[in-house]
């Protein structure tokens, strides 16, 4: 968490403010700003160094570098991890067979590929919110993504590159209409049930996700154990 992020000063500021009980013309008047300047910051927008002084001593903090101060930005960070503690134990108690992977936006065929070449099993979703066109094409998606599972090491390098670039015309046209890719990988160990030998097997779990392109993921809710 940078404290001089614009985002970060527009949160805080925001957060203060309405604890406080404060307008924005109550803040800019204890700030020495106007009130467009106020606006601004909480709107996410950077912001030069003296007025960052200005608003600190608005918010009543006597140091007026107080965002670089390192005890500050060592309290935000024990506060955002303690929040994050305990928004995670709610989670667990709402899902308890449910846990956090983290995930990153596909951008490209050899991304979606990716889920194909490295996982064993995979886990498809696609969001209820996307237009039913996007979830055509993200059924197509995921109906060639097993399809590629399923030839494993059995395709040749230019066959590869051709199935990469399918993937990165489907991509493109899944985000033409406001949706976008996001995948994450798992490694865990397996044991069947009625196995005889009940020695765990490796395996890489690919999870792909289909939402609306406004919808920034950084993270996602997946099943602990395979069905």
């Amino acid at each position: 968490m940078d404290t001089k992020d614009p985002k970060f000063l527009a949160f805080w500021t925001k957060c203060i403010r309405e604890s406080s009980h404060w307008s924005q013309e109550a803040l800019a008047a204890a700030s020495g700003l106007d009130v467009r300047t106020i606006q601004r910051i909480e709107a996410g927008h950077t912001v030069s160094v003296t007025t960052r002084r200005a608003l600190a001593r608005g918010l009543g903090y006597d140091n007026p570098d107080v965002f670089e101060d390192p005890e500050f930005i060592k309290g935000v960070h024990a506060l955002f991890e303690g929040m994050r503690k305990v928004q995670d134990e709610e989670v667990q108690k709402q899902f308890p067979d449910h846990m956090r992977v983290n995930v990153a936006r596909v951008t490209s065929g050899e991304g979606l590929a990716r889920v194909a070449y490295e996982a064993n099993a995979y886990l498809f979703h696609a969001d209820e919110a996307i237009a039913d066109e996007a979830k055509e094409i993200a059924a197509s998606i995921f109906d060639f993504l097993r399809d590629l599972g399923e030839l494993g090491d059995d395709s040749s390098f230019a066959e590869r590159l051709g199935y990469q670039r399918s993937l990165g015309e489907l991509l493109e046209q899944l985000e033409a209409l406001g949706a976008a890719c996001y995948n994450a990988f798992r490694a865990t160990k397996m044991v069947g049930a009625n196995w005889a030998n009940k020695t765990p097997i490796p395996l890489t779990v690919g999870y792909l996700t289909v939402v609306p392109i406004e919808k920034v993921l950084t993270e996602m809710m997946v099943p602990r154990r395979l069905s």
